[in-house]
């Protein structure tokens, strides 16, 4: 299928909707009743979860919202069950209460399926069933039951499944409706529907012969574009799309459009998963090469936007590319080489309560390891040395098994290629708007280290500012004490601290506006 290149104006979809509508309602598709639906909430394409196969985000302005979900037949057909999609249902329902579930969709060739209204595993309780057939024309479709008993927030779900359909099958926003639903509560459901963005799944190539697959998220109802965009890159480790949700959400309703992509060899992108930063920052670069050729974006006004790994990643792209507008590093590590990894570690042995003259004999001695693996020396030599890193530790007062512990968090494939390590060179190149943030809880990225740095580096870059934000950790959310990772399942996504999302938001609407002297010539 073929996406549309540009989001069209709406007024003609809302009139096609409309129309599809009534004839949903005309053949009994929808539930009518006497009285409007008492409540009704209509839920973007985003919430459609797929599992069993393969699925992909994309447009068709023939929907309310202009976007839907595409879900690929299973390669090798199973149970109706083993492939399908789910939307769980907002809110509590009591018991008694009629719930509706209206959709849009459409399937390559003509399909019949069952629709049901049910509760989780074990037992996956249905409450309501319906059977529908689909065509290659979009239609609306619905399924609507009582609940026989009151069911909890977020139990129950509409359910699509799909795998004995052997055909691809299109899905687009859903309404769902509490109470006794009619024609003009359907078609208010979705005419008052606006969502703030439209997401494409993309394909970006990169070397050697790799994809990644990525998201981009265009602002909707703001006009044809082009939009300047943010690229979002991810930090350390096997990291795929959804660690930017509430920056995303600010920049769609400000009209600049985001992109996020699966790390080599992660999700669904193809490749070798490894920690290289030369890799890492061709992939980056990849990524921008790739949006500035797609019509829906501006080039000349790209930001790159990179949390703690992602933060030395971005600046090495931007230092590569001067037409990048800006740049945002969120707990960025600052520094070069071997030298910085060893201020690093010294800083995270001394946060955890060791005096710096005690441990440096043993950091000092972990650097002269990793010098060796660097220059490529012979097995016996490296074993050596690393016997000489325990041996040290030891004398630092760490029982064996704890030094050996620590070696064997030292010596591993990232660190080896510490050489990569450039980000307080690369941040001393750009002279395009910086902004570096750090958090004053940040175990790992410790700000009273860091922030220095990073305005040293920055010093002759008079469109550069460095915030260290009190309170926040590593993963920028509120309500951290520790700062630890442990807090971080208890406190929301990951950068969804609101303090984090405006300055964020407003650096980038400021420095993507047009006419704001940052975008440069294509």
């Amino acid at each position: 299928m073929k996406w549309a290149s540009r989001i069209v104006p709406s007024p003609p979809v809302h009139r096609l909707s409309s129309f599809l509508l009534l004839l949903a309602i005309a053949a009994g598709m929808v539930v009518p009743g006497r009285a409007g639906a008492q409540h009704a909430e209509t839920q973007n394409v985003l919430r459609w979860q797929t599992y069993g196969t393969t699925s992909a985000l994309g447009r068709d302005t023939r929907v309310p919202g202009g976007g839907m979900v595409s879900v690929q037949p299973r390669t090798v057909p199973g149970e109706a069950w083993s492939s399908g999609a789910g939307m769980k249902i907002p809110g509590a329902i009591p018991s008694g209460e009629r719930v509706t579930a209206v959709f849009w969709a459409r399937a390559a060739r003509p399909v019949r399926l069952t629709l049901a209204l049910q509760g989780g595993e074990p037992g996956y309780a249905r409450f309501a069933t319906a059977e529908v057939a689909l065509t290659p024309t979009w239609q609306v479709v619905s399924v609507s039951g009582v609940a026989p008993h009151q069911f909890p927030a977020e139990s129950q779900s509409l359910s699509v499944p799909l795998g004995l359909s052997r055909v691809e099958v299109n899905l687009g926003p859903v309404a769902f409706l509490r109470g006794e639903v009619d024609r003009a509560s359907v078609a208010r459901a979705f005419a008052t529907f606006r969502p703030a963005e439209v997401a494409v799944d993309v394909r970006i190539q990169s070397e050697p012969r790799v994809t990644l697959a990525g998201t981009l998220h265009l602002p909707a109802g703001q006009g044809e574009g082009p939009f300047p965009l943010a690229v979002l890159i991810q930090g350390h480790g096997p990291n795929g799309r959804g660690g930017f949700p509430e920056i995303i959400k600010r920049l769609t309703a400000d009209g600049t459009a985001a992109l996020e992509y699966d790390k080599r060899g992660i999700g669904q992108s193809t490749g070798t998963y490894e920690e290289d930063m030369e890799r890492l920052t061709a992939d980056a670069t990849a990524a921008v090469a790739a949006m500035r050729r797609r019509p829906e974006i501006d080039g000349s006004r790209i930001a790159l936007v990179g949390q703690s790994q992602g933060g030395v990643v971005a600046p090495a792209v931007a230092a590569a590319d001067p037409t990048i507008a800006t740049v945002v590093t969120l707990a960025g590590s600052v520094g070069d080489g071997l030298p910085y990894l060893r201020r690093a570690i010294v800083g995270q042995m001394i946060l955890a309560g060791w005096p710096e003259a005690k441990v440096s004999p043993a950091v000092d001695a972990a650097i002269a390891l990793l010098q060796a693996r660097m220059d490529g020396k012979d097995a016996a030599a490296i074993e050596a040395l690393r016997a000489a890193v325990i041996e040290k530790f030891e004398a630092t007062g760490f029982p064996r098994a704890t030094a050996q512990g620590a070696l064997a968090m030292i010596d591993v494939p990232a660190a080896w290629k510490a050489n990569q390590l450039r980000s307080a060179s690369d941040l001393s190149t750009l002279r395009v708007p910086v902004l570096a943030v750090f958090g004053t809880k940040d175990p790992l990225v410790v700000a009273s280290h860091e922030a220095p740095a990073a305005r040293a580096a920055l010093a002759d870059n008079p469109r550069a500012r460095v915030v260290v934000m009190e309170g926040m950790s590593h993963w920028f959310q509120d309500g951290a004490v520790t700062g630890t990772e442990e807090e971080v399942a208890k406190l929301g996504s990951n950068l969804g601290s609101p303090r984090v999302v405006m300055l964020v938001g407003d650096w980038l609407r400021e420095m993507l506006a047009p006419g704001s002297g940052n975008a440069k010539p294509r």
